[in-house]
């Protein structure tokens, strides 16, 4: 079907139309902000059922929803995600958020992982580290305000690489 010069100007104006729309809707404060799919808003509630559980009595890594999207989101990382959740925290909640900390022993120090759930966005956000070096995973860009033992697992993190970096003293 060939495509006339008016099909394709009236074919531009709505396409802007649309973009206008769309514009005004994000500068008026009215966007959602969740990109998932309709009725799959709430796909992580189960969470809420498992707070207190250690993940292994939940069978959190294994839970079909939630092992599909770590594995998308870690693709090649989840063999180490989840051996670096061996010594784990019992799953817990801060407002919204939903996380669990992790460690691989007897590397406690440089293994690690932490696993973050944001039940109102529908989102996650995972950090793996392995052999000390740190690895970030985010489903999308916005990051709330993490839970105290979260930010307290990542400074600690952030020290133990930089006092690797620097170079031991010479008493000599």
């Amino acid at each position: 079907m060939a495509m006339t010069k008016a099909t394709a100007v009236i074919r531009a104006a709505r396409l802007t139309g649309a973009s206008i729309v769309l514009g005004c809707s994000l500068l008026a404060g009215n966007a959602v902000a969740s990109v998932a799919p309709p009725g799959a808003e709430r796909r992580l509630a189960f969470l809420e059922d498992a707070v207190g559980l250690y993940p292994r009595e939940a069978g959190l890594w294994d839970h079909t929803l939630l092992h599909r999207r770590l594995s998308v989101l870690l693709g090649k990382r989840m063999p180490f995600f989840r051996s670096n959740m061996w010594n784990t925290t019992t799953i817990a909640r801060q407002g919204h958020l939903v996380y669990v900390t992790g460690s691989r022993l007897p590397l406690a120090g440089r293994d690690g992982a932490i696993f973050v759930a944001d039940l109102q966005r529908d989102t996650l956000w995972v950090w793996v580290m392995i052999s000390g070096q740190l690895f970030e995973y985010r489903e999308r860009p916005a990051q709330p305000e993490l839970p105290a033992e979260v930010a307290l697992f990542l400074d600690n993190w952030e020290t133990a690489r930089r006092s690797a970096a620097v170079p031991a003293l010479s008493y000599q």
